[in-house]
Parts: C-alpha cells; sequence; structure tokens
C-alpha cells in the first residue's frame, strides 16, 4: 500500500493546482454547446458505501478505505484493498479550494496546470452527466518516486462547491477496465 499512499499525496497537489487557480477568457468556450453528455453506461458499484461531505458513492468489491495516509487529506479515499501488481488502483475526492469552478474554466486552464504539475498526455476527455448534472473529464498520466500511474478526473459542481474525483490506476490497466470501474462508481454518486 506504501506507493498507493505515495502516489495520492503527488496527485493531490496536481488535483488542488487546478481547482485552485482555473480561469478562462470572457466568452471562450473549450467545448461546443451539445446535447445533454450522456450517463455513465454501468451499473452502480456493488461494494461499500462511501460517504463525504454532501454525498456518497459506491466502490467495487475488494475495494474500501485503506485507513488515514499522512500528508494527504482528501475528503473521501478508497482503493483496491486486494491489489496484485503493487499499485493498489484507488480513488480519491477533493474538495476545490476555490469553491466551485465553471466546467469550461475546468476544460481551459486543468490541461496546463496538470502539466505543470508533471502530468504527461493530459487529454480533455467528452462531458458526462453524474447524479444529474454534467462533469468534466479529464485524464493524464503521472509518475511518483518512480511509479508511474494513470488518472480519470471528473469535475463535479453542487451549487457553490466543485468535487473532484480522482481514480488512479496502474498503467496495466486497460482503458475498457478503466471506464468499467468510472462509470460503475459514478453510476453510484448520490448527493446527500
Amino acid at each position: 500500500m506504501s506507493r498507493t499512499r505515495s502516489s495520492a499525496l503527488i496527485l493531490a497537489a496536481a488535483v488542488l493546482l487546478a481547482g485552485c487557480t482555473a480561469t478562462t477568457e470572457p466568452g471562450s468556450d473549450p467545448q461546443p454547446a451539445a446535447s445533454t453528455p450522456a450517463a455513465p453506461a454501468a451499473e452502480p458499484a456493488a461494494g461499500d458505501t462511501i460517504s463525504g461531505t454532501g454525498y456518497t458513492y459506491a466502490v467495487p468489491e475488494d475495494w474500501g478505505d485503506p485507513g488515514p495516509v499522512e500528508g494527504f487529506d482528501p475528503d473521501s479515499f478508497a482503493a483496491d484493498l486486494d491489489d496484485q501488481d503493487g499499485f493498489a488502483d484507488n480513488v480519491n475526492v477533493i474538495l476545490s479550494p476555490a469553491g466551485r469552478v465553471e466546467l469550461d474554466q475546468v476544460e481551459s486552464a486543468g490541461p496546463g496546470e496538470l502539466e505543470g504539475g508533471g502530468a504527461a498526455d493530459v487529454v480533455v476527455e467528452p462531458r458526462l452527466t453524474v447524479a444529474g448534472a454534467e462533469a468534466a473529464h479529464i485524464s493524464a498520466g503521472l509518475a511518483s518516486e518512480g511509479t508511474e500511474y494513470l488518472i480519470e478526473q471528473f469535475y463535479l459542481n453542487s451549487e457553490d462547491q466543485t468535487f473532484i474525483v480522482t481514480f488512479s490506476f496502474s498503467p496495466d490497466v486497460a482503458d475498457a477496465d478503466r471506464q468499467a470501474v468510472t462509470d460503475a462508481v459514478l453510476a453510484s454518486w448520490t448527493w446527500t
């Protein structure tokens, strides 16, 4: 679990960069207007329910809360407790310190800020609908202490707060398998 803990610390720094300073020029819109994005195409995850500030979500079976991580204080955190490859895939949620950040701001400023924090191959993915509202999605690759991993980061907005939901995966996890996990967890997201 030590590799998961180290990676989570580096990931938290990258997430906070995007949450603190995302700005955009007036009138810019990096994503053209379209119909409502699709919801995750999966059944909700059937594992433990994780609770945070105003929300809950379920994680896959064999995932759960790994306990506190020194120097890392997410709003919620869960990991694959049955890891077999040396990097425990995980999900964490951090509340944006800037409060609510508009999705177009995330999509325009987030990639550059993630790259400035050491991320590579940053891609603004198509938006999706989570718990009835649009969410932004950015994917990237990161490395920490010689360990490479991939992130799928989702930005969910409540009325006055952005919730940054970050999934971290071993690089050997196939795209379809990453999507199966993210879709199942996001399909279970509920506001409380």
